[in-house]
């Protein structure tokens, strides 16, 4: 396995001791203050962590004065420049500032693309599995679902199977690259392929792409923007800075539109979705600290987080029962645990109730039909968090197995390409 390089002087900022339970359970109401003081939660996608201290210093120095503006539409021009600038050097794509609209959220930011090329009786193709937001923005246009499979065992997403799910009525292609649930970070020939099948039929493609520097070497995430060699216009890349610099709170989204006058429109829709002002002054100057100044940061957390992706796989696939690959991008983990004889949701209700560790259940309303089996776990946390969690599970799932441990062989990990 290839190593990553070591940033030993920024890694005490993810020793055991950065985990407060105590703070995380006053300030984290969807992860540690949704469950009991005696509950582990392995559940939202949210980094138990401080963020970078210089985005700190930026929002509080924008605040300093009590003075909270709106902030303008299409943000500061600062900011998309920056990051433009950013998107460019890093993954070679969104060097037109005129392109990039920031919006509060990557959240905002994908259900504006789908309100702005969606309608009602429209169909759009979403991966399956795949994270609720993208089902839950086709439903609120009035378009319907169209799943395609994503092999939960490889991450290979079935192209064949794309291509036969394209008709008249498709009006949009929906990608998840780095992929939530799965961890995958699609190559360059499926991603080769998506772009040719949606070329072919003139759909335009949404790629969510805000897990693209959440990658574990030897992996590399390539946008597909990069791949639109034909010009097509059709590419709306959305990604944002919450998952690259653990700021969930601040809502930092954006798109990079394929053409100015697609970056018009998109605001449009987002003043429908009543999301006008775009981020809030002191979140700007948050991102463009971020942008400017917090990559150490970055790379030193990637460092902890291969390591406790490594420590969190070798783990589980040690409980009988589980299976679970060794993903290339995301802080999530999808184990298959449908050998264990359970429903995933009733896998989530038994870990909350033996274990007191929760989890997201692999249901239809969480990733769609495909998910079921599975359960996602969320390592951005210590070691120390993590060990206990597992060492919790390996117990509590010893009770299912007939005649303890002994009773079920672990399974082991699947391939993943």
């Amino acid at each position: 396995m290839s190593s990553v390089p070591r940033h030993d002087a920024l890694r005490s900022l993810f020793d055991d001791a950065r985990v407060r339970p105590d703070l995380l359970r006053r300030r984290s109401p969807v992860r540690w203050g949704a469950v009991p003081s005696d509950v582990i939660p392995l559940t939202a996608a949210e980094p138990d962590f401080p963020g970078p201290r210089v985005v700190r210093d930026a929002v509080v120095e924008a605040v300093a004065d009590g003075y909270f503006p709106y902030a303008a539409p299409e943000g500061s021009e600062e900011l998309r420049e920056t990051f433009a600038e950013v998107a460019e050097a890093r993954h070679g794509i969104g060097n037109h500032p005129d392109r990039v609209v920031p919006a509060p959220g990557t959240a905002a930011a994908l259900w504006g693309v789908v309100r702005l090329l969606c309608g009602e009786g429209d169909e759009c193709i979403v991966l399956d599995p795949v994270d609720l937001l993208f089902g839950q923005a086709v439903d609120a246009v009035g378009a319907r679902r169209v799943y395609c499979p994503v092999d939960k065992n490889t991450g290979r997403l079935d192209t064949d199977r794309l291509a036969s799910l394209v008709n008249a009525r498709t009006a949009l292609i929906c990608l998840c690259n780095p992929h939530n649930p799965l961890g995958t970070v699609f190559d360059e020939a499926t991603l080769r392929a998506v772009e040719e099948i949606a070329a072919a039929h003139r759909v335009p493609i949404l790629s969510d792409e805000v897990w693209n520097e959440i990658v574990y070497p030897p992996g590399k995430h390539i946008s597909m923007a990069r791949l639109d060699t034909g010009n097509s216009r059709r590419i709306y890349t959305v990604t944002g800075l919450s998952k690259t610099f653990a700021l969930p709170g601040l809502r930092m989204g954006f798109v990079i539109a394929p053409s100015p006058g697609a970056a018009d429109a998109l605001r449009l829709a987002f003043q429908r979705l009543g999301a006008a002002y775009s981020m809030t002054p002191c979140t700007q100057a948050g991102a463009l600290a971020a942008l400017r100044h917090g990559w150490s940061w970055r790379d030193a957390f990637l460092e902890h987080l291969r390591d406790m992706r490594d420590y969190c796989v070798d783990r589980l696939n040690a409980i009988p029962g589980f299976s679970c690959g060794r993903p290339d991008g995301t802080y999530v983990l999808f184990p298959d645990v449908s050998a264990l004889g359970l429903s995933s949701r009733a896998m989530g209700e038994f870990l909350l109730a033996k274990a007191r560790v929760a989890v997201v259940p692999g249901t239809a309303e969480w990733f769609g039909p495909a998910a079921e089996g599975n359960i996602r776990i969320s390592y951005a946390t210590s070691r120390a968090v993590l060990e206990e969690a597992l060492h919790r599970i390996a117990g509590a799932v010893a009770e299912l197995v007939p005649g303890g441990p002994a009773g079920l062989q672990a399974t082991g990990a699947p391939q993943r390409a």
